[in-house]
This record gives C-alpha cells, structure tokens and sequence, in this order.
C-alpha cells in the first residue's frame, strides 16, 4: 500500500525538510542558491572583487569534480549519485562565501575539492549518511592540518584558523576586549556598526550581518530551514555576549556585534548549522543543538578563536545521532518511553 504525503507527515513527523515541506530536494537546493546570492551580492559589495573570485574559484572546483564523478559512474555502471548539479552547486556557495577574501586561492580549491570528494561523495558513499557538514568539516580539516606543517615560515598565520594575532587576544577583560573589537573601526562607522552592518574583514558571507540575518529569517520560511536551531543558537549566543559585558563592565553591545554578528557565527546559523543530514532531526534535539553550539562556540572564541563556531559545529555533528535520540518520541507503551511500565 503506498501511503499518501499527508498520511506519511502524520507518521513521521521527523521527515526530511524537502519531503515535509513538498517540495523536491533540487528545488529546496534551488532556493538555498537563491537565498544565498544575497550574501553573495552584499559581500562583492563590501569586500571588492577579489571576493566573487573566491566564490566563482569554489564554484568551479566543485562542479568540475562533480561531473568528473558523475562521468567515472556512468563509465563504470555505478549508480548516479547526484544526477543534478544542483546540490554541489550548494556546496560550492557555502564554501565560497565561508572563506575570507584574504585566502590564498589554493586553498579555496583545497578546501572546496576535500568537500566535494571526501565530505560530500565519499561520505555519502560509504557511510549512507553525511555525519558532517562537507564545508565545515574540509575547511576545518585542511586549516587545522595547514597549522601545523612546520615548513610554512608562519604556519599559524597560513592556516588562518588559529591566527596567531587572534590567539594573542584578550577577549575577557573589558579593556582587552575593547582593544580586539577595535579593529572594525573606520572612518564612518564604530566597530558595532561596521560588524552590525558593513565589514571588509572575514567570511564573505558575513559581509553584512544584519543582512545575513534578514535573509536567513526569510530563507527559515521560503526553503523551511531548521529555523529552532539558528534561533537558540543566537538567541543563547546574544545572552552569553551581553551577560559577559555586563560582568566584565564592558559594552554590551560591541559584546553582542562580535560574538554574534561576526561571518562566521551569523552565516553560520543559517546555512551551515541547518544543513539537513548532520543536524538533529527532532524538534527539541534541534534546540538543544543550538543551545550546546552557541555555548562551546563562545567558549573558543573566548580562548581567542573566532571563527571557533565551525569548529564548534563539526564536533557537534559527529554527536548528531544521541541528539536525535535525545529528542526522539517513542510510541506509548515502547520501551524507554514515559508511560512504559
């Protein structure tokens, strides 16, 4: 008996987001590009052109090695795994416009080639089941491996990651903290409203935050994104930014603009922490995953790692399935559940 798509919503309230929200999977991927042109557009406009190359570079990479693989399948008999570029394409976006435009061209390729072969095929492949974000886990891994080859003269500094200069930091004190945030600063605007509004400085994507922020809220109804997790995630990280202004006596408010409205956190929270299989399926598992990734998120760019939150969020993939335990609803009467006697 096939069942119909409302009997199955009914059964299954944890579908995938493309299948509860009916539309197909090239469509929802369709409207995440979509979505993401505005980023796109605001971070070429901040950044300067360098930034779209950085992105069409990403882009590039990614769609040559798709058909690449589709190409291998196809010859060797093998089942199609992405018969659409519209996925990849995805891909390409969040590991362009999550890169600065300060970085090296070849590790852009770097990174979005470990995405695409590694995170995204081969995971898919092998595991039936993509553990990790593709982008957040490449971008991780290659930087984390960039820091540490001694043969780089400043590997620290290559691997960007863990910036020597941001691991000098002092992010706690009130007077340190004033220093750090400083850097945002130009002639027009103070560094709260250059990281509220316009920045030349980290993840393309983050270019604008309170237009990232705008867009993803948007995006959570057109494409039905996990929207639980962004919104705690925020939420608890705007809590912890001007719960520590207020303890240390600093500006709660240029707490609040770095902590949250930096690339890396504010794009983050939309387009890479919802990402469908490496997230939590259950409502209140969505939550809790917000929550555990603003606080671990904090905590690192505390110790003077801003753009911890990729960090944070691969180490919060691999623990996705006891999230979805976590929030899972067992029937009436099934072991574990409240009502089992």
């Amino acid at each position: 008996m096939v069942e119909s798509r409302d009997n199955m919503h009914i059964l299954r309230p944890d579908l995938p987001p493309h299948i509860a929200s009916g539309m197909s999977k090239d469509m929802v991927m369709f409207k995440t590009c979509a979505a993401m042109c505005v980023p796109l557009v605001l971070g070429v406009a901040a950044i300067g052109w360098n930034a779209l190359w950085q992105i069409l570079i990403a882009i590039g990479t990614v769609l040559v090695l798709h058909f690449v693989i589709q190409l291998w399948e196809r010859t060797t008999e093998r089942t199609i795994t992405y018969s659409t570029p519209a996925s990849p394409l995805v891909l390409a976006m969040i590991v362009g416009l999550s890169m600065p435009a300060a970085s090296p061209y070849a590790v852009t390729v770097g990174v979005a080639a470990l995405a695409m072969v590694v995170f995204k095929y081969l995971q898919g492949r092998l595991l039936y089941r993509k553990y990790v974000n593709p982008a957040a886990a490449s971008k991780t891994i290659l930087l984390a491996v960039l820091s540490i080859i001694v043969l780089f003269e400043d590997p620290l500094r290559v691997g960007m990651i863990f910036h020597p200069h941001h691991l000098r930091l002092d992010m706690i004190s009130a007077d340190g903290f004033a220093d750090a945030v400083s850097f945002y600063k130009t002639d027009t605007m103070s560094a709260a409203q250059s990281l509220f509004l316009w920045k030349t400085h980290g993840w393309i994507g983050g270019a604008s935050g309170v237009g990232v922020l705008i867009t993803g809220v948007v995006a959570s109804f057109w494409i039905k994104l996990k929207w639980r997790i962004p919104l705690s995630f925020l939420l608890v990280m705007t809590a912890l930014a001007a719960g520590m202004g207020l303890i240390t006596g600093g500006d709660a408010v240029s707490r609040i603009a770095l902590h949250v409205f930096t690339g890396s956190v504010i794009f983050l929270a939309f387009f890479m922490a919802t990402e469908p299989q490496s997230t939590p399926m259950p409502e209140r598992a969505q939550i809790l995953f917000g929550v555990v990734l603003a606080a671990l998120t904090f905590l690192l760019q505390l110790a003077g790692v801003l753009g911890g939150s990729i960090i944070a969020l691969v180490i919060l993939n691999v623990f996705t399935p006891l999230f979805d335990r976590f929030g899972h609803r067992r029937a009436i009467g099934q072991k574990g559940g409240k009502h089992d006697a």
